[in-house]
């Protein structure tokens, strides 16, 4: 053999001989979280308590502390002791912190925040703090940046830092060696900010040796590194980049906005989110829940928390793995709790490779509620440090940004030591020489070793690699020195691929599982490595198992495929982790070319065919359709996914195969037309989304006005109740007979409306499809509600709207026929609608001159601004004329708010009664304790947010408007307008929500101009429509949930 094979074999060899002669040490393998997961101990279970109502205001009412007076308000486990390391003036607020290799602290910090500086007006800094005499407080404090825009995210790096601020990830360059940043280049962006209290945040460095981040709530970022390869991001995202820039990858999607990030020693990445769940461990590709995302067919990614921390204020992560701190507190999480002011710990179990957190009790509550702890880190001297953005005022939306109440000015970093053991000397990772970086890399503290790591990579590069493959033959090698090793040599591209065979076939289960983790990063996965890890897909150990699954999912070939759907059949249901992980990757072998072609042309049990129909159904390619549509033909599978294959068969099979689909799903589900109707919905729903249109299939056609024929025959004649499953029905019924123009069924369209048991959405549905059909003829019949006492508000309002689609004269005089009687809210509607064209602008002057409507309506949020865009002076004298004295609407409002909460009585008030006002008027957008709808946010702790905040939101909430519950104003191209909350994009198809929480969905075909509205989607009318004693309960129940 060639001399080089030599050298890679007896490596390699050696590398086989060294596992049988590791002899367990304690700076090795004392960190595994297979030996380590801790038993319960009673004594610092968490035991739930009532929590203060300190916490509960939105902007507290206590006083300004100074750091001392700060300090000694906290609570801590016995002998564990808080001291001050910085604070103001020498920083302001910080936000995010990282450790360099000499062990100094660099922050990033804003009092911009939260509103953006304008370009190049920026003023927030970065600073590095170091303790040079060791008592324990910075002493030596630089700035290294100070024009910055509400930096977030922060990675010292050689030479400078890594750092986000608006708009753009930079490479900040400190060229002469002073400390401070003299060069810059943009890195990556320009990221979306329009919310800016997430952002690029928590930037850490992996076992890979990218750079890993999140990606915060609300904003939208397309991005590209210098390859040119993009990434898109909505909301919360985690991704990672190189240190160059060279290359970007998103690493998970969803989740509402993570802001925090760790690591532990088995290699596995976990992350915090700031609305949902303080711990994630997170599965690369992972599809997590979000806001508005539907879920796939086959499930979001799985978590590892089965209860939450009553908060939507998480922030901050860290797995510690230090040995300062006693044995109890080593290997638990620790996140922070910005509202209610304290540090949470967990600590985890594994069932299977399915991690589990089980709650402890808290590790620090501050009894002064500005603490806000946004961010944690591990120092270099086991010390837990915390970022404090020391502030009356933390909420982003619950507060406007503008309030004068916002400290800009005061922020602390805390620093807690345990009393009882010394603290770690802290090392200089830039001096120290190569021997000494090797001998680091089997630290028993896996903070110190991901250190060493990087500084032997950054400082020596490939001339590390002859020590790093010398260092590995080590007859006595570290567990934790060979996996460090091996990353290194691979980040260097040293590694041999004999060596990366040996440690993956080590009898240690952590060098396996980092190992294929390597393989995973490699550009293109070897016949060996492929080998090895479809023979690990049987291993006896499931974290090896998922290991090889994942390296299979991000190297597909057709060769994995039979194995991975073997697996997906057998993974137990507790663990969660391993079969979405293979599920995962199954879709990901689909979705390359030819591979679909393969499975459609081979033999598959039902269980094995089912597996892969549940993940064919979320892909969009005709194959996948094809071998749906094969799969509902011939084998037996759960009643319950019909509608959901049907419609992925639907977005996928070609345009002349669907008359086949219809009739196989008609022929399928028998004579019982009420068992089509969600058949029928996903057929149309699928049409949609591929981008045609239903009323152009004839054979669809004829289904849909056969249903809604059907079921418009239903309408009874009596006045009996219809159930929730006839009203929805009825309400495809009406929509169906507007699509297709049905005048047939005017009269049941007709009877369907004055049915008022049917309900305000199902009669809403009627009369569209009343004015889209025949608008002369039945819009008189629709105007009479407007001033119809016994209807509701809400469906007064919604008649004007259906009024004001049409165009014709004759309908639009019957929309302010009645207005001088109408109900203010209904007026104001009104006058929102006329105002949205040039020609309703004068009609509006007139009628209030006339005294057909007040001139209160000018004030109105949803009628002032779109009457003064574009208007002409002279317009623009008479609405000052008519609005002279007239107080804003925001002055008028904050009076009733005022008188609420002043005249506030709990006495004979139940949760009972104000759980069903809750029902009537929230529940369909809101969820409490799993139960409502998640159009709106969760309100799971709601109760913290106090009486004042709670009336202020109800009462007024356009106020402070969340970005992503905004409106939407869309025109079609047939002159209709329609409004909604947006949800998501589905195929070509855009989903919203209305005002009753019902998603609905438009071809994007037919969209003329999508417009953002200044107004969020829940409604501005319960300071009239909610009686001051319903509103008293409303309270008292929501006050409870805490």
């Amino acid at each position: 053999m060639c001399t080089i094979t030599k050298k890679l074999f007896f490596l390699a060899l050696s590398l086989i001989l060294a596992q049988a002669c590791v002899k367990p040490q304690k700076t090795a393998d004392s960190a595994s979280p297979l030996s380590t997961t801790q038993a319960s101990n009673p004594a610092t279970d968490y035991l739930p308590v009532k929590p203060d109502t300190i916490y509960a205001e939105h902007v507290r009412t206590s006083e300004f502390r100074t750091p001392e007076q700060e300090r000694l308000q906290f609570i801590l486990p016995p002998d564990f002791e808080v001291t001050l390391f910085a604070s103001e003036p020498d920083i302001t607020k910080p936000i995010n912190m990282a450790f360099d290799e000499k062990g100094r602290l660099w922050v990033t910090q804003s009092s911009e925040y939260p509103i953006e500086a304008g370009p190049s007006e920026g003023s927030d800094r970065i600073t590095v703090l170091e303790d040079t005499n060791g008592d324990g407080k910075a002493d030596k404090i630089q700035d290294f940046a100070s024009d910055l825009n509400i930096p977030i995210g922060i990675m010292p790096v050689k030479g400078g830092a890594i750092a986000y601020s608006i708009p753009n990830v930079y490479r900040l360059y400190d060229t002469d060696n002073d400390g401070k940043a003299d060069k810059r280049k943009v890195m990556l962006g320009a990221f979306g900010h329009k919310d800016t209290h997430g952002m690029v945040n928590n930037l850490v460095r992996g076992f890979d040796g990218w750079i890993h981040a999140s990606h915060g709530f609300a904003n939208t970022s397309l991005i590209a590194g210098t390859d040119g390869d993009s990434i898109k991001m909505f909301s919360g995202n985690t991704f990672r980049f190189r240190l160059d820039g060279s290359r970007v990858e998103k690493t998970t999607d969803g989740r509402i906005n993570p802001f925090g990030s760790a690591f532990d020693e088995m290699g596995y990445h976990y992350s915090a989110d700031c609305h949902t769940l303080p711990i994630y461990q997170l599965i690369w590709g992972g599809d997590y829940t979000q806001w508005g995302k539907r879920e796939r067919s086959m499930g979001f990614a799985p978590t590892m928390m089965d209860y939450d921390l009553n908060s939507t204020a998480l922030a901050g992560l860290v797995y510690y793995t230090d040995t300062h701190f006693p044995a109890e507190y080593q290997h638990s999480f620790y996140s922070g709790d910005v509202v209610t002011c304290r540090i949470s710990r967990n600590i985890m179990t594994f069932n299977g490779s399915t991690p589990k957190a089980t709650r402890k009790q808290d590790f620090l509550v501050s009894k002064d509620p500005w603490f806000r702890p946004v961010d944690i880190k591990v120092g270099p001297d086991g010390a837990l440090y915390i970022a404090d953005f020391y502030n009356r005022i933390i909420g982003h939306y619950e507060v406007p940004l503008n309030h004068p109440g916002r400290d800009r000015i005061s922020g602390r970093i805390w620093k807690i030591t345990y009393k009882g053991n010394k603290l770690s000397p802290i090392l200089d990772f830039s001096s120290m020489s190569q021997e000494e970086l090797l001998n680091a890399l089997s630290n028993e503290v896996l903070q110190t070793r991901m250190k060493a790591t990087d500084a032997l990579v950054d400082r020596f590069g490939k001339q590390a690699i002859p020590a790093l493959q010398k260092h590995i033959r080590t007859k006595n090698i570290a567990t934790n020195g060979l996996i460090q090793s091996l990353w290194a040599l691979y980040r260097l591209n040293g590694l041999p691929e004999p060596i990366l065979v040996s440690a993956i076939k080590h009898t240690d289960v952590r060098v396996k599982v980092h190992a294929f983790k390597i393989a995973a990063n490699h550009n293109k996965l070897t016949d060996p490595l492929r080998t090895l890890a479809m023979q690990s897909l049987d291993d006896s150990n499931p974290h090896v198992q998922r290991a090889a699954a994942e390296v299979l999912g991000r190297h597909p070939s057709e060769q994995n495929l039979s194995k991975l759907v073997s697996l997906a059949s057998k993974v137990p249901a507790y663990d969660t982790h391993l079969r979405y992980t293979v599920l995962l990757s199954i879709k990901n072998h689909l979705q390359r070319e030819g591979i679909m072609q393969q499975v459609a042309r081979e033999k598959w049990d039902e269980q094995s065919a089912g597996i892969i129909a549940m993940i064919a159904a979320d892909m969009q390619s005709w194959e996948a359709g094809r071998y749906l549509f094969t799969y509902l033909k011939t084998y037996n599978y759960p009643k319950e996914r019909f509608p959901v294959y049907i419609e992925s068969v639907t977005r996928n099979m070609p345009a002349s195969e669907i008359d086949e689909v219809i009739d196989f799903v008609k022929n399928k589900t028998g004579s019982y037309l009420e068992d089509h109707y969600p058949l029928a919905k996903a057929v149309n729903a699928g049409i949609e989304q591929r981008g045609g249109k239903s009323n152009e299939i004839e054979a669809l056609r004829k289904w849909n006005t056969g249903l809604a024929t059907h079921f418009l025959l239903q309408v009874p004649d009596n006045n009996q109740s219809l159930s929730k499953e006839l009203k929805e029905r009825l309400v495809y019924a009406a929509q169906m007979a507007e699509l297709y123009k049905e005048d047939s069924l005017l009269p049941e369209l007709r009877k369907l409306f004055a049915f008022r048991n049917a309900g305000d959405e199902t009669r809403h549905a009627a009369a569209e499809a009343l004015i889209s059909i025949a608008p002369e003829h039945y819009a008189i019949w629709i105007a009479n509600t407007l001033d119809d006492n016994e209807e509701t508000i809400a469906m007064r309002q919604r008649m004007a709207r259906t009024l004001a689609q049409s165009k014709l004269p004759k309908v639009r005089s019957l929309l302010v026929r009645n207005m001088k009687t109408a109900p203010y809210e209904v007026q104001e509607t009104i006058a929102g609608l006329l105002v949205s064209d040039t020609t309703g602008k004068p009609q509006l002057i007139k009628l209030i001159r006339q005294g057909e409507a007040p001139a209160r309506v000018l004030k109105s949020r949803n009628v002032e601004d779109l009457f003064l865009a574009g208007i002409q002076p002279e317009q623009k004298k008479e609405f000052d004329q008519l609005t002279a004295g007239i107080l804003p609407i925001s002055e008028e409002r904050q009076k009733l708010i005022e008188k609420r909460i002043a005249e506030f009585t709990p006495a004979g008030k139940t949760a009972d009664m104000g759980k069903a006002i809750f029902i009537k008027n929230c529940s369909m957008c809101h969820q409490i304790d799993k139960t409502g709808g998640l159009i709106g946010p969760q309100l799971d702790g709601i109760g913290n947010w106090g009486r004042h905040s709670l009336t202020t939101k109800i009462l007024d909430p356009n106020r402070n408007i969340t970005e992503n519950f905004r409106m939407y104003n869309i025109t079609l191209k047939n002159g209709k307008m329609v409004s909604g909350l947006y949800r998501r994009d589905e195929g070509q198809s855009l989903v919203l929500a209305d005002v009753s929480g019902k998603e609905f969905s438009i071809p994007q075909q037919n969209i003329q101009e999508k417009v953002a509205s200044p107004y969020t989607l829940m409604p501005d009318h319960f300071s009239t429509t909610i009686s001051k004693e319903d509103f008293d309960a409303l309270l008292v129940f929501l006050l409870q949930e805490k």
